[in-house]
């Protein structure tokens, strides 16, 4: 029965009866179109770089027995990244989120970012959670369906299936791409920020030629964005915040590295709370 259906369909029945859908609310209309087109997906044979062509979907992928991959090249299917491309291209109409994992997960297009150390409480459906010990590690990404359940294409052999999120070990943290539904309060124009130290400001958050200095102090910021990654030693960032330095040109970006109060990739104001995105 299940031979019959892979050669009508490129699919097999999922091993598990696990409900694939939409299963809490909140989340914007794109990111619920996306998780009905992952569930769609359910059975849909792994593939180690199938989905990464010009168009977003399934492909033949890559012989590699050093990446568990032996057959790949001769299986027509998704890796986990393709499935997410896949899935946001046929629910929006647009090829939104190519990449690797490691790439997706660095995509300008995050309207809120959150850390494994949040938990799985400020999820929405659709959100893109990532698997792997660092940024540079990340390895994996699923889609979130709520209630603790992602759907997955999880390796080579396998089919794209619905999981628990914890049944990973290394849960690393999750982007939105698409902002939740319902009503919000409009956040401050500026929130306030301790600085531990004199810091260099860009005119972008990818820029690499400082335009003026932000002191050390308490400062404003009107909001953040992803980019470049500061580090020195084991502490980094990768938020920008946009704020009016004390020495050069109004409106620059300084990195989040700097704030007093708060650890890698967190950029909060002194109250604790998110800062906006720009």
């Amino acid at each position: 029965m299940a031979t019959g259906l892979l050669a009508a369909t490129g699919k097999v029945p999922p091993a598990s009866a696990a409900t694939c859908g939409v299963l809490s609310s909140g989340a914007a209309s794109q990111a619920q179109a996306a998780v009905t087109r992952a569930c769609g997906l359910i059975g849909t044979p792994y593939s180690w770089g199938g989905g990464h062509g010009p168009t977003p979907g399934p492909s033949y992928g890559i012989c590699d027995p050093s990446n568990g991959a032996p057959n790949d090249c001769n299986v027509r299917g998704l890796d986990c990244s393709g499935m997410v491309r896949y899935a946001y291209y046929l629910a929006v109409g647009a090829d939104v989120i190519p990449g690797t994992s490691r790439e997706q997960y660095q995509t300008s297009r995050a309207v809120a970012r959150f850390t494994a150390g949040q938990g799985t409480a400020p999820l929405l459906p659709g959100d893109l959670v990532f698997f792997g010990g660092t940024a540079s590690t990340i390895h994996h990404v699923a889609i979130y369906l709520g209630q603790g359940q992602i759907v997955e294409a999880p390796y080579s052999g396998g089919y794209v299936r619905v999981t628990a999120l914890y049944n990973h070990g290394d849960y690393y943290g999750a982007v939105r791409l698409y902002g939740g539904g319902g009503t919000t309060t409009p956040p401050p124009s500026k929130v306030w920020v301790d600085t531990f130290a004199n810091a260099s400001v860009y005119a972008s958050p990818t820029s690499t030629t400082p335009t003026g200095t932000l002191w050390a102090a308490t400062n404003y910021v009107y909001c953040r964005v992803w980019g470049r990654e500061v580090r020195n030693g084991s502490s980094y960032n990768h938020w920008w915040l946009l704020t009016d330095p004390d020495v050069g040109p109004a409106r620059q970006y300084v990195s989040a590295y700097y704030l007093t109060r708060w650890g890698n990739d967190v950029a909060k104001d002194n109250n604790g709370n998110d800062i906006r995105n720009c």
